[in-house]
């Protein structure tokens, strides 16, 4: 018959001598403790030394262990993502299966340590794209339009186009001056005139006494020649 408190017993000495620093025992009956796992990242800013940070891993020990795997758990996730951790937890499980009957943790914890380097390149990937995205959006600077201060600008508008500091001006020429440069033989461009398709309504109140007097100079010089 197995004696599962012995073994146990002798495998907790046995991390106590390796994990020195790391391991952090919560309690002992049942056993259950953290390891705690040194990683470092690189740097996504140019010349600034690598990111240090750490992953811890919760063990919790069932009665019947090692014929049972351990209960497995992140104590510390560090620069781990939900992704991460699950992908962490899913090959620390599946590997636990395949030590059923042996003690197991030191070689679980060394499963992780052995993929530390491909995590932290993981997360040093990740977080490079997202800078390099954060570089191609477009930074604009002023003052960010809301509903107020919308209507407060519109009625400043308003009241100075009223009192003539504000003319708009349109780069099209209007009904009065196309028929006045056609009547004085001026070549016009069709982006002054705008497409030929495009309907022009003249209001004829636009031609006021001024255009009268223009036409009457016109047509008495054309009678001298």
């Amino acid at each position: 018959m197995t004696d599962y408190a012995e073994e146990q017993e002798g495998e907790m000495e046995a991390l106590e001598s390796i994990y020195v620093n790391e391991l952090e025992i919560i309690s002992t009956d049942p056993y259950i403790y953290t390891i705690t796992i040194p990683c470092e990242i690189q740097n996504v800013e140019p010349g600034k030394p690598p990111k240090e940070f750490s992953v811890g891993l919760k063990f919790q020990i069932p009665e019947d262990y090692p014929d049972v795997p351990p209960d497995i758990s992140i104590s510390e996730a560090g620069e781990l993502d939900e992704d991460l951790q699950k992908e962490i937890l899913l090959e620390l499980n599946k590997k636990a299966e395949e030590e059923l009957g042996c003690i197991m943790v030191f070689t679980l914890v060394s499963e992780l340590q052995d993929r530390v380097n491909d995590f932290a390149d993981a997360i040093y990937n990740k977080k490079l794209k997202e800078k390099e995205d954060e570089e191609k959006i477009p930074v604009f600077h002023g003052t960010m339009v809301t509903r107020e201060n919308f209507i407060e600008w519109h009625a400043n508008f308003l009241k100075e186009r009223n009192a003539g500091k504000v003319k708009v001006v349109s780069d099209k020429l209007t009904g009065k001056q196309i028929f006045l440069a056609k009547g004085g033989n001026i070549e016009i461009s069709d982006q002054l005139l705008g497409d030929a398709d495009d309907d022009v309504e003249v209001d004829e109140s636009l031609f006021d006494e001024d255009l009268d007097e223009e036409m009457i100079i016109s047509s008495g010089d054309e009678d001298e020649e």
